[in-house]
């Protein structure tokens, strides 16, 4: 899956030649994933996200730092709006916003950059051992296995070691369940950001749907994709009685438009209680289903 977007290619292989230069012979892997690779990325919506292996985990928050920093300036360069849509660089005039930003940003919602040394990483067991914060954080809440099944459905290698064979196919029930927190998390975030901004609390809440599609196919071994196939294998897995697809359907198109309507808060509150049911709703049958077979 190559980069559709040419000047984001062009940004990411500067950023590549940039991080080299400076450190050379260090990094092992630079794997981009996500929208930025399945021609679903959308300058001023959407962010990049990006793992980068490297030999001497001192280096870890010194290169995290400097790609920060390469990222400001090469989206200055490259009119990406990089720094809008990364929550590591969101800020708004409300301090309690900023503060809610900075608290997603903490749990890897938005975040460019996932430096961590190959002693590390053990791909074939989901483990990340870089500190207790963040082994603590995986051990949790967060799903090593989703994020690293999103790595090997969508990944293009930028440069180095291709990771992507080294990722099971099949993983532990135990990172099933934890994926779930993904989008009930999300939602949780839109009903705390709602009171500040409507606006920020919807795009919360229309992710938080496609979220849970990721979920509910990773739970089922199936392979990650861009939304809309996702979307597609939502609907054609479940029955139409079962799952609200009206509701996913315009999901889709609001994916699409939410920058450019209006919208009411009662609108709003409406739309992320009715996400709030879709999602839950999907995992109880996906459950269900799963106990089935």
């Amino acid at each position: 899956m190559p980069i559709q977007n040419k000047r984001l290619k062009q940004f990411m292989e500067e950023m590549v030649v940039e991080l080299t230069a400076k450190f050379p012979d260090e990094v092992v892997s630079f794997v981009l994933f996500g929208s930025a690779t399945t021609g679903e990325w959308v300058r001023g919506k959407s962010d990049i996200d990006c793992i980068v292996i490297i030999k001497d985990k001192k280096l870890c928050d010194e290169i995290e730092n400097y790609l920060n920093k390469i990222l400001l300036t090469l989206d200055a360069k490259y009119d990406l709006k990089l720094s809008e849509t990364c929550t590591s660089y969101k800020k708004t005039d409300n301090p309690a916003l900023n503060l809610i930003f900075k608290t997603e940003n903490k749990m890897m919602f938005g975040q460019p950059f996932y430096v961590v040394a190959q002693e590390q990483l053990d791909l074939k067991q989901f483990k990340i051992t870089k500190d207790l914060k963040t082994e603590l954080g995986a051990r949790t809440i967060a799903s090593l296995g989703l994020f690293l099944q999103r790595i090997k459905n969508t990944g293009v290698i930028l440069y180095g070691k291709d990771i992507r064979d080294e990722i099971p196919k099949t993983v532990p029930i135990i990172e099933k369940v934890k994926a779930s927190f993904n989008a009930m998390l999300l939602l949780m975030m839109s009903f705390i950001i709602f009171p500040f901004s409507s606006k920020s609390a919807f795009s919360h809440a229309v992710k938080a749907n496609f979220w849970a599609c990721d979920d509910v196919l990773f739970a089922l071994d199936m392979p990650l994709s861009t939304t809309k196939q996702e979307v597609k294998e939502i609907c054609a897995l479940f029955d139409k009685s079962k799952i609200d697809v009206d509701h996913l359907m315009e999901s889709l198109e609001y994916k699409k438009t939410k920058d450019n309507i209006k919208m009411k808060k009662v609108f709003v509150m409406q739309y992320m209680l009715k996400s709030t049911r879709f999602v839950y709703g999907l995992y109880a049958i996906t459950l269900r289903k799963l106990f089935k077979s």
